[in-house]
């Protein structure tokens, strides 16, 4: 099999076959190495592992250059292998002799070697940062084997990470460690229940159960979800546990399982550090300091200085730890790969919010009188400096009058931090105008973020112009937009969440096609005209949408329609004029 075929299992779940990701999150261009990995067929069923980030990779630390990659079951030796460009070098899977050997992909997401009935290798004894339902995590005794997961390094890079997940068996707990020193852990497994997991709201969304087994050859831990064909999207099928590089664990649209990377050595922060270990620290630090992302530079003293790790095996996670080990450092940028980070170091710096100075991870106190830190927030900021600050801004509305605006500016790190980082297993979809990621705020409110493409020509004060008066467009079937955020080259809408996502997702779906009676469809498609009579005739700005499509009619709970994107086609051109052609500027 080479990288141009793939392997699926009975039902179309999952697929196996080659692929390349791509080198960063600001570009569409792909790595030149290419991996053997297993992935979920349907995207939006998939619990954040799909082709962008498959659920189990045979290679993640021997990448292969382009796309010389052959997977070969041998006939006379019997061996499974991964041939490439180097062919003298190839990696073997498993090597034994042997006849009618068989490959198998499973619809639980397992590879599977067999000969006759005998299992002889098989990928859920090899994981990597997923745990699918019926995955060990634990040892066996028999084989020496030890079952765990190992983040990968960057988002972008699959290679052996910081984090671990680890099943500890004598103390029925699970434990993420970083480089070997624990972090978080779940808190004892009682009644089919972990202290630091189960959250009493969210029992729907969760729908686990959970295992133990001990016996005198292995002891393990794994998970099941239970069967609820009224939902078909909390089925076995849809779910897989990730351990992102940061340390968190996610599983697709169900809460954060474990939130690593607010952990700092400190267990006593309040509710959302939950299961946070303690370790010794550094005694310039204190419980009340974080890193958060923030957009400027460190004014310089005399004793500033930038230090540049460039270890290629450190990633984000190595980077801050170094940095909060070292009392004189105060804030560090990461790069991924080989580039490593920079540690900003020196005495009572200060650090000076600029839009042009690029993202760096800032140390804050929370308590201004015990802090070291001198973070400067100027009165008045620059347009694009105002631009990223979480708050609404006064306008001049179309009548002339002056008035807070209904749209709202959303800091860069309160995005960030409620998509976990842009986290691929948050990505909802992507289309012409660039990728959606759902998004929770501390508070709990649900939000979605599209990361508009680059192609817009808009600057910012004509952006900004044009959110104001598409936020202020109400009407029932649309999406509403509660804000933006700027940031860099970065231009981000935020809109309310639909959980019953798009309409394709249901037009497509052989499960969820049936809870389309006709009465809904009706009622579908009287709401979707409601809104475009809307937009062409009562609205303020009389927009033509120019990209209605099944993709871009979301459903609230209740499936009631909203039209998304509808002022997309205003905020990509900077000729009104054109907004009445028949250009097409979306997909098609």
């Amino acid at each position: 099999m080479n990288s141009s075929t793939t392997l699926v299992s009975s039902n179309h779940l999952f697929a196996l076959g080659f692929f390349r990701l791509k080198k960063d999150q600001y570009s569409d261009e792909e790595s030149e190495f290419s991996y053997l990995g297993i992935w979920y067929i349907n995207s939006t069923n998939s619990g954040g592992l799909n082709i962008s980030h498959p659920a189990w990779i045979a290679n993640r630390d021997r990448p292969i250059r382009n796309n010389s990659g052959v997977l070969s079951l041998e006939v006379e030796s019997g061996r499974l292998i991964i041939s490439h460009n180097n062919a003298s070098d190839p990696i073997v899977l498993y090597s034994g002799q042997g006849l009618n050997r068989k490959l198998t992909l499973l619809d639980n997401g397992n590879l599977v070697l067999d000969e006759g009935n005998v299992t002889l290798w098989q990928s859920f004894d090899h994981p990597t940062d997923a745990l699918l339902p019926g995955m060990k995590l634990g040892i066996s005794h028999r084989s020496n084997r030890s079952w765990s997961l190992t983040s990968w390094l960057d988002e972008y890079d699959p290679t052996s990470g910081a984090f671990t997940l680890e099943w500890d068996h004598s103390a029925r707990i699970l434990v993420v460690k970083f480089r070997g020193k624990p972090y978080w852990t779940s808190g004892k497994l009682i009644n089919d229940k972990f202290e630091n997991i189960n959250n009493p709201l969210d029992v729907v969304k969760l729908n686990y159960r959970f295992k133990n087994v001990t016996n005198g050859d292995e002891e393990y831990f794994f998970y099941t979800l239970v069967d609820n064909h009224s939902t078909p999207e909390n089925q076995n099928f849809g779910s897989g546990w990730q351990l992102t590089y940061q340390g968190n664990i996610y599983d697709g649209e169900r809460f954060a399982i474990a939130k690593v990377d607010e952990c700092y050595g400190y267990n006593t922060r309040g509710t959302n550090y939950t299961g946070c270990e303690l370790w010794e620290q550094p005694k310039c630090r204190n419980h009340q300091q974080i890193f958060e992302i923030q957009t400027g530079y460190f004014e310089e003293t005399e004793d500033y200085t930038v230090y540049g790790d460039h270890n290629a095996s450190h990633g984000y996670s190595d980077c801050k730890a170094e940095c909060w080990e070292d009392c004189n450092c105060f804030g560090f940028e990461h790069y991924g790969g080989t580039e490593g980070c920079n540690l900003h170091r020196g005495r009572n710096l200060k650090f000076q919010p600029g839009g042009a100075y690029g993202s760096k991870y800032v140390l804050r106190d929370a308590d201004p009188s015990g802090s070291d830190i001198k973070v400067h927030s100027p009165k008045k900021a620059a347009i694009q400096d105002l631009l990223t600050l979480n708050g609404y801004m006064e306008t001049v509305d179309e009548l002339g009058n002056n008035g807070r605006s209904e749209l709202k500016f959303f800091s860069f790190t309160s995005i960030v931090a409620a998509t976990g980082n842009f986290s691929p297993i948050n990505k909802l979809g992507e289309g012409g105008f660039g990728p959606v990621y759902k998004g929770k705020f501390l508070d709990g409110k649900e939000i979605a973020v599209k990361r508009l493409s680059r192609k817009s020509t808009q600057g910012l004060t004509e952006l900004k112009n044009e959110l104001i008066l598409i936020a202020k467009l109400q009407h029932t079937n649309l999406v509403r937009l509660l804000g933006c955020c700027i940031h860099r080259q970065e231009k981000m809408l935020i809109y309310e969440y639909m959980p019953n996502k798009s309409l394709d997702s249901f037009l497509f779906n052989e499960r969820k096609r049936e809870q389309l009676t006709w009465e809904r469809r009706l009622s579908i498609i009287e709401g979707i005209a409601q809104g475009l009579l809307y937009l062409h005739k009562y609205s303020r700005l009389r927009i033509i949408h120019r990209d209605l499509k099944a993709a871009n009619i979301l459903l609230d709970q209740h499936m009631n329609p909203k039209i998304s994107d509808f002022g997309l086609a205003r905020i990509f051109t900077l000729n009104s004029s054109e907004t009445y052609t028949s250009r097409v500027v979306g997909t098609q």
